[in-house]
């Protein structure tokens, strides 16, 4: 550890994992709520539901004992509000989920298949009943007929727990308005039985026709109903002999001996429940021992009106769903599982997800003891809606803790940034400003006192500037001092070597020779010293004006037709006038250089091409055909220095000719290249301006 540099890098590794980390832990702070939540709710239920059957444990009259199966009960729903009898299911549509199907068993014929949905309802002092037929083949009564019962009719069956009681037909000549009957048998003076007809004017129907069947709607007085009742759907052959030809009742075939249980709300137990707390979005249930509903109280469906109404919420966040599919709803008998532990004695829960899976319902169902026998089961419900509320609403504390954490750490970080910005674009502005295009220090670099990386970086950059500006200072008077201090001395010799060859002959006179080649060649090396020293000089202060290019390259060319006699030169020019803001001289020896090099290198036979083209942009060509460039040393052919004409023509060469003429182009504004032609016949020159 004593080795680990805390550098930038390493600081904002370790702040942005610290920046990561928060929302893992919002994340496992929400599971953790979600397990306890879930754990405290199912608590909940269970206890909930001990206390409801707390009340009911030995209550012999609230749980009869029955070997009645539940299939054949029918129960009666509580009705928020007055149904009209008009044979239309408009008043029903908040109930229609409540109907129980009964069909036809072992049909073969689908076309002539029978059967019917069947919803019983209370409100206030009269029960409400509704049956939607299919029947494809509909028949009505007809008058005159010999049969009583010569068209599809529905009998309702009321019983007690010994005897049938009463039976009421309901049949129709048309649909509308109507009222049942019941068919009475009497013994006439001879002492024959005759049937004789007796309508119900205390109970109305409506009868009306559907596209599958028809639906019948009949309103009773509570008073009629005893402990049993059954409804029998019955479907006649249309020939009007009035033999039936299929029916089906709600206990089966024994509707009409035996019909099955009517359930209806116990008050007595709806009177021990509702001193119990009354939870919105809680349902509690009271069951017999056979799992059919004797009482039932409360709704699952809870209004969440604390809900968040921001609309980016909205977005993020779960909804908390109002409607969801009940399918419980009005049921006459539960058969989950924890009804099934409960009626063997135990307090058990279960989860469950509605058919449309918006939401999820934990019930818990607790036994109700009767002689130390279960005699009927509480269950209470409830859905996870308010786990999914508290979860949202920690949520959006959460989210709004994290964003200020966030927004906090972000203006740390963006100062942190900034700064670190600031420093390293006023370090590299001053390092660029430093030095300019052409490699000279001409400026310096302040050395930052801070204690850290950009800190150093600054030191470090103030330090190797100073050393390379020194350096560079003693390259720039380099050439200056050569030429300076190898003038007198050169000199010297060559008034020397002059003296000796007036007075030295034959062989003696030929080494002189050679001394004085060797000193001409100093001096053109000194010359050229001095020549690239005063150009920068002048380009420092050289001055422009505005110059016709066409004609200044059509008189350059006459000239070097006159100073490279041996050459051939073709002078392509446009006949426009072409202006530039030019140094003339300096402009001219550029030229003078490419020139000098294109007659070094191309071929006798050949001429040297000066083009000049005004298209997009001012381009002049220099191409002579003969030597290639090497492929490698493209790029590096006007640096300082560069050379590559070896003893070609055994003149000195200190690779500066091409550089300074790169120096006048970039003076110029202009870009100057070099590359092999497309046929590697020769090299083209080309000076752009930008």
């Amino acid at each position: 550890m004593k080795n680990v540099r805390f550098t930038i890098r390493l600081k904002l590794l370790i702040l942005s994992l610290a920046v990561l980390s928060i929302p893992f832990l919002g994340y496992e702070y929400l599971r953790e709520l979600d397990r306890y939540l879930r754990t405290n709710l199912e608590s909940s239920l269970m206890d909930a539901a001990r206390a409801a059957a707390g009340p009911l444990h030995e209550q012999y009259t609230l749980f009869p004992y029955t070997q009645d199966t539940a299939e054949n009960s029918l129960f009666i729903q509580k009705l928020l509000t007055p149904i009209q009898l008009d044979g239309y299911t408009d008043d029903w549509l908040d109930y229609l989920a409540w109907s129980k199907v009964y069909q036809q068993e072992n049909e073969k014929d689908e076309d002539a298949s029978l059967s019917y949905k069947l919803i019983l309802g209370q409100y206030e002092s009269n029960l409400q009943i509704l049956l939607q037929v299919e029947d494809p083949h509909v028949t009505y009564q007809k008058p005159n007929s010999e049969s009583i019962l010569n068209s599809d009719h529905v009998e309702l069956v009321i019983a007690d727990e010994y005897s049938v009681k009463r039976h009421y037909y309901f049949a129709t000549s048309a649909p509308g308005r109507f009222n049942p009957f019941q068919i009475n048998t009497i013994l006439d003076e001879w002492y024959e039985k005759r049937e004789y007809v007796r309508y119900a004017t205390n109970i109305s129907a409506e009868w009306q026709q559907t596209e599958s069947g028809y639906n019948l709607e009949i309103s009773m007085p509570l008073y009629l109903l005893d402990e049993r009742l059954g409804f029998i759907v019955r479907s006649i052959e249309g020939h009007g002999n009035g033999r039936v030809a299929t029916s089906v009742g709600t206990a089966g075939t024994d509707t009409s001996t035996r019909p099955g249980r009517l359930l209806k709300p116990s008050s007595e137990i709806e009177r021990v429940i509702s001193r119990l707390d009354d939870n919105e979005g809680r349902r509690l249930w009271v069951l017999d021992s056979a799992a059919q509903v004797l009482s039932t109280q409360g709704k699952l469906q809870k209004d969440f009106s604390d809900q968040p109404l921001n609309i980016f919420y909205s977005f993020i966040l779960p909804i908390v769903p109002k409607d969801f599919k009940d399918d419980l709803a009005g049921v006459s008998r539960l058969q989950g599982d924890e009804v099934k532990m409960a009626l063997q004695g135990s307090v058990t829960s279960r989860w469950r997800a509605t058919p449309d899976e918006k939401a999820i319902i934990v019930s818990a169902a607790a036994p109700v003891w009767i002689d130390d026998e279960v005699r009927g089961v509480v269950v209470v419900e409830e859905t996870t809606n308010s786990i999914l509320m508290l979860q949202r609403n920690a949520l959006v504390s959460l989210f709004n803790k994290t964003l200020l954490v966030f927004f906090v750490i972000t203006l740390t970080l963006l100062a942190f940034a900034t700064r670190l910005s600031v420093r390293l674009r006023r370090l590299s502005l001053e390092a660029s400003e430093a030095i300019d295009e052409h490699g000279r220090v001409v400026g310096e670099i302040t050395g930052s006192s801070a204690s850290d990386e950009i800190g150093d970086l600054s030191r470090s950059y103030a330090a190797m500037l100073n050393r390379l500006k020194e350096y560079n200072n003693y390259l720039e008077s380099l050439a200056g001092k050569l030429s300076h201090e190898l003038r007198t001395p050169m000199a010297v010799v060559q008034s020397s070597l002059d003296n000796l060859q007036s007075e030295c002959s034959g062989k003696e006179s030929e080494y002189l020779e050679r001394a004085q080649d060797g000193i001409k060649r100093l001096n053109v090396l000194v010359l050229r010293l001095s020549e690239a020293a005063r150009l920068e000089q002048a380009l420092q202060t050289a001055e422009v004006e505005s110059v016709d290019l066409t004609y200044l390259i059509d008189r350059c060319g006459e000239g070097y037709k006159l100073a490279y006699p041996e050459s051939i030169f073709k002078v392509m020019t446009p006949s426009i006038k072409i202006e530039k803001k030019l140094s003339t001289d300096l402009f001219i020896q550029m030229l003078d250089k490419l020139v000098s090099n294109a007659v070094d290198f191309s071929l006798p036979d050949k001429p040297i091409e000066i083009i000049l083209e005004n298209n997009k942009t001012t381009v002049i060509k220099v191409i002579n055909y003969g030597s290639i460039l090497p492929e490698e040393m493209q790029a590096q052919l006007f640096n300082s220095m560069v050379s590559f004409r070896g003893k070609r023509d055994g003149q000195p060469h200190l690779g500066l000719g091409l550089y300074i003429a790169k120096l006048i182009a970039e003076f110029h504004n202009a870009e100057i290249t070099a590359h092999n032609l497309q046929q590697n016949e020769g090299v083209v020159f080309k000076i752009r301006f930008k």
